[in-house]
């Protein structure tokens, strides 16, 4: 494969990722009922909804591949100015990517299987409530947490001092991270529409020149005139 094919077959893993994961969130959005659910009513309403719940927790999962491709694209070009920061984002998604794998299928997978096996409510409680506290899983959302979240913003700021994204781009990082912490549906719109703003132009730097920053710059110093 050549460079030129990879950076082409990155820069669509980029833009799909984020919004495939959007999308799966804003899924899951619509079928939980509103409000603070219990673990009972969200069984109930996956039930009552049980494809829907599905088609989320798939494109969860295919978005982590997509999305850990397209980083592996921006980090061939992450040197210069704002190359660090970029490869400390980069990293960080990386690791929120493969997390997110684990994540969907402990998330997704339980209220299915409940439905499925007429689990009693206060069984389903039960195991709600221990399900929070297992170490391996506390572990798992923390580094799904950090790295989605934190991640991308420092990757998407990383972009901008390397001048491959607008300024704009980093506020919708930050308004991604933000809808993927807020409830409702109306947050789920956002944040598809903060995902395709934030990522879409870093994605679009992966098949265009990369205008280098002036060394000046990179240096931290300032040229004059001659």
């Amino acid at each position: 494969m050549t460079r030129h094919t990879f950076l082409r077959i990155a820069a669509v893993s980029l833009l799909a990722g984020p919004l495939l994961f959007t999308l799966a969130d804003l899924v899951r959005r619509l079928v939980e009922p509103s409000g603070s659910p219990s673990a009972a009513e969200i069984t109930r309403a996956v039930g009552d909804h049980s494809a829907a719940w599905l088609a989320a927790g798939a494109l969860s999962l295919v978005a982590a591949p997509l999305l850990v491709v397209g980083v592996a694209g921006l980090v061939l070009d992450a040197r210069g100015r704002g190359g660090r920061t970029t490869m400390v984002g980069a990293t960080l998604v990386v690791i929120g990517g493969f997390a997110s794998v684990g994540h969907a299928v402990a998330f997704y997978t339980p209220y299915a299987l409940y439905d499925r096996a007429g689990t009693p409510e206060a069984a389903i409680r039960a195991l709600d409530d221990a399900a929070e506290s297992y170490p391996l899983l506390v572990a798992l959302i923390a580094s799904f947490v950090v790295g989605m979240m934190l991640g991308s913003v420092v990757l998407l700021v990383g972009l901008r001092r390397a001048r491959r994204v607008p300024v704009w781009s980093v506020v919708a990082a930050v308004v991604f991270v933000a809808a993927g912490s807020s409830g409702g549906v109306v947050a789920g719109v956002v944040g598809v529409v903060a995902a395709a703003a934030a990522f879409g132009p870093a994605a679009r730097s992966l098949v265009r020149p990369v205008v280098p920053a002036p060394a000046a710059f990179e240096q931290g110093g300032a040229t004059l005139p001659a």
